[in-house]
């Protein structure tokens, strides 16, 4: 059976909180989230940026989010909000968050 229901989530702790709920077929932010631990996806959802941006503030070498297995769709479905975006190290970085 699919997942079907819509998580709403301003927070790190909710975020991977959801992501693990498999009665979730959508992750949306409702705020900027900052993640220090790599989200890892074990199963198919959908992540809605929602116009926020999802950081990783560790220090340490790491990926923003793993699919293991599954698959992840990431979209955005709110365009009005902007972001300023440069290119540093071949990767978009977002110079204000």
């Amino acid at each position: 059976m699919a997942a079907s229901g819509t998580a709403e989530v301003s927070t790190a702790a909710e975020l991977v909180s959801a992501i693990r709920e498999a009665s979730y077929g959508t992750v949306k932010l409702t705020s900027d989230i900052t993640i220090y631990t790599t989200l890892v996806v074990n199963r198919t959802v959908t992540l809605d940026l929602n116009g926020y941006v999802l950081k990783y503030g560790s220090s340490s070498a790491g990926h923003v989010i793993t699919a293991s297995s599954g698959i992840l769709t990431i979209e955005n479905s709110d365009y009005t909000k902007s972001h300023n975006f440069q290119k540093k190290y071949n990767l978009y970085v977002n110079d204000f968050f």
